[in-house]
């Protein structure tokens, strides 16, 4: 029995050394990422039993995408090896005011040839608690979108839970297209977990201007928008939203806010973060909500959890959180000032 299997696209991420721009790079040093292999690369360093699905080449950078999934325990045996590429991203890491800057190399990978009885979704949904993916991958092609409906059908005729992050990239689809295609897929969602920014721009909850401070909701905006989301969609059994403040590419604040077991709209403490990678750091505070919902955790430990995770992800170089449960449960007992243990 897995506890989530997630479905999207794993890339090859090739990063300039240090903070230098592409532009200056002599060479690149390796890494793979994607949001939903993120996050069960995190999850299984915790302790939970994952399951990635995907279509990989038949190469020697298919395989090495594999093992790296296998290293960190994820289950690839549901894995198709059929294209012709594995797509890449090249990332150029901020440093104080100058912003982290993404340059994909994907179109025709691997995972936009998939078709119809690929992958199996009956024989692996119906041993899957939760299946996760997100809005980048209902980006990437009519083909996987397709995928994507049909994993999401056959997990609720199979009793899976549904969870989704609208994962919404300004570089893989517009606003407008974003919102028609997630507005499909929002009836089988039954866990949410995304931000603020993309709840209103993709899902289109419009907050009025008092609702501001600046760029910034205010906290009786963010329970408005909280409370509306959850009036439009109503099939959603969990709903968890997360907000960033970047003070600069190097420090950042950030919190997250859901309802508690009395319908009551709780937050976490705000979490003052150092930056040394930033990417995937949405995925660890997923990878944080989906283990405190599978551990039965109250509401308050979880977003406590997922904004550690988050926070810690930040410190690690690559896509993935490589973080371990005793860790995680230390952590939350101390103070998380990173004093050294001796």
């Amino acid at each position: 029995m897995f506890e989530v299997t997630s479905f999207g696209e794993i890339m090859l991420r090739l990063s300039p050394p240090g903070y230098q721009r592409i532009v200056q790079a002599t060479s690149f040093d390796i890494n793979f990422g994607g949001a939903e292999a993120n996050v069960v690369v995190a999850l299984s360093n915790v302790g939970v039993k994952t399951s990635y699905v995907t279509l990989l080449p038949p190469n020697p950078l298919g395989d090495a995408t594999v093992n790296f999934l296998r290293r960190y325990g994820v289950d690839t045996s549901y894995i198709k090896r059929k294209g012709k590429r594995l797509g890449i991203y090249f990332l150029e890491k901020g440093v104080g005011q100058r912003a982290s800057s993404v340059v994909y190399d994907r179109s025709n990978s691997a995972i936009n040839e998939i078709q119809p009885g690929d992958i199996n979704w009956e024989g692996i949904l119906k041993k899957t608690k939760i299946f996760f993916s997100t809005g980048i991958t209902a980006a990437l092609s009519q083909n996987v979108l397709n995928e994507l409906i049909m994993a999401f059908k056959t997990a609720k005729n199979a009793g899976a839970k549904v969870a989704f992050d609208i994962n919404y990239r300004s570089k893989l689809w517009s606003y407008d297209r974003a919102n028609e295609v997630i507005s499909e897929l929002m009836p089988y969602v039954d866990i949410l977990v995304t931000n603020e920014e993309h709840v209103r721009r993709v899902l289109k909850i419009d907050m009025e201007e008092k609702y501001f401070e600046g760029i910034d909701l205010t906290p009786d905006g963010q329970k408005v928008l909280f409370e509306r989301l959850q009036t439009k969609y109503q099939n959603l059994s969990k709903v968890v939203l997360a907000a960033r403040r970047s003070l600069s590419a190097s420090k950042n604040i950030f919190f997250a806010y859901t309802s508690d077991e009395n319908g009551n709209i709780v937050f976490s403490k705000k979490r003052e973060i150092e930056v040394i990678d930033r990417v995937g750091a949405g995925d660890a505070f997923t990878a944080g909500v989906l283990y405190g919902i599978l551990r039965g955790l109250e509401s308050t430990q979880m977003l406590e959890v997922a904004t550690y995770m988050c926070a810690l992800k930040h410190t690690v170089e690559g896509d993935s959180l490589i973080v371990t449960e005793d860790e995680i449960k230390q952590a939350l007992l101390q103070d998380g000032s990173g004093m050294m243990r001796r």
